[in-house]
């Protein structure tokens, strides 16, 4: 669902077995809308005249966040996304990803914020791990985010991870290649999975199997570097789905379903019209993904396996990613919580 503008503000590990990433079904039903335009542009009629400017027509520049960070603008056409999706069982975000568009430089930076990063509960939190900051609403987890990260966010877009299900179907699944030997069971969920690695052709389910799983039923890490490898993978199933997303647009009506009925942001839709044009451009091998580092062995307050990120190295992905201001940001402009 597409809702209308809020008022900006200007203060500024992984998922659970329960969802996917919100990244995965995000991206594809933003390719949809993409696919949409496509058909649309290639039957309207070119104009004869100079376009209005752009305060004027009906898909205009999206309002910038209007006070920058104290000494240090916010770059022209640049913007700033928060993209989130629940574990479908607490209510808790399973998924969090901040995303920067840099439209004159052509480049999007996509930073997976794990679920049990640690944050000071005595600040904007209530709970030491970000993912319980979604239960309180997508304002309370954005305000969480911002003042971590040290950027505001222009818009939100949440996910309902069934519409990544819905998407892989309508497109006919889609062909990946598994990474590894994929053994599953769980009866209370009535979830079994079962892949061998290599190259094949994958349902909607299937491939929501392949981004769920996090460990075989031996207990033993599918990946040796635990759900940094499960997030790769599932930025992997994300190029690939939205590849062949954009490959197909006579399934756009498919497509504007799947986003009208699982898709919820504050962008409206003449915002959204406004973004297609300059993301046709985008060449999406070039997109720049990472993950915040840490320690996910941390207690804090009782809490066990909080993901304590390590400042240095966030610092450095923000700036190379998501930086949204003319100048490198500083350790101070972040909020990185620490354990005593």
């Amino acid at each position: 669902m597409v809702k209308g503008k809020r008022e900006r503000r200007t203060s500024g590990r992984m998922p659970g077995r329960r969802a996917v990433r919100v990244l995965l079904a995000l991206a594809l039903c933003c390719a949809g809308v993409l696919a949409v335009y496509r058909v649309w542009r290639s039957a309207a009629t070119p104009p004869q005249e100079e376009p209005a400017p752009a305060e004027q027509t009906e898909t205009a520049l999206p309002e910038e966040e209007s006070q920058p960070a104290e000494g240090n603008r916010r770059r022209e056409n640049c913007y700033t996304f928060l993209l989130a999706a629940s574990d479908q069982s607490s209510g808790n975000a399973d998924v969090i990803i901040a995303v920067t568009y840099d439209i004159a430089a052509q480049r999007v930076g996509a930073v997976s914020i794990p679920r049990d990063t640690l944050v000071d509960p005595d600040r904007l939190a209530n709970y030491p791990k970000i993912n319980s900051s979604y239960g309180a609403g997508i304002d309370r987890l954005e305000a969480v985010a911002s003042d971590l990260l040290g950027i505001p966010f222009d818009y939100y877009v949440t996910v309902d991870v069934r519409g990544f299900v819905a998407l892989v179907d309508a497109l006919g699944g889609v062909e990946f290649d598994v990474p590894a030997h994929m053994r599953y069971s769980d009866p209370k969920q009535n979830l079994y999975i079962s892949f061998e690695p290599g190259l094949q052709l994958l349902d909607g389910e299937e491939a929501l199997k392949v981004c769920r799983i996090r460990q075989n039923d031996d207990g033993t890490s599918l990946y040796s570097d635990y759900d940094i490898g499960r997030t790769r993978t599932q930025q992997q199933m994300l190029l690939t789905i939205a590849q062949k997303v954009l490959a197909n647009p006579e399934k756009a009506p498919d497509y504007l379903k799947i986003f009208r009925e699982y898709v919820d942001t504050d962008l409206s839709m003449s915002e959204i019209l406004w973004f297609v044009e300059p993301v046709l451009g985008l060449d999406l091998e070039s997109v720049e993904t990472a993950t915040l580092p840490g320690d996910g062995t941390v207690s804090y307050r009782g809490v066990k396996w909080c993901y304590q990120l390590y400042p240095e190295e966030v610092l450095e992905i923000v700036n190379a990613c998501l930086n949204p201001y003319e100048q490198p940001m500083t350790l101070e402009d972040l909020h990185i919580f620490q354990a005593p």
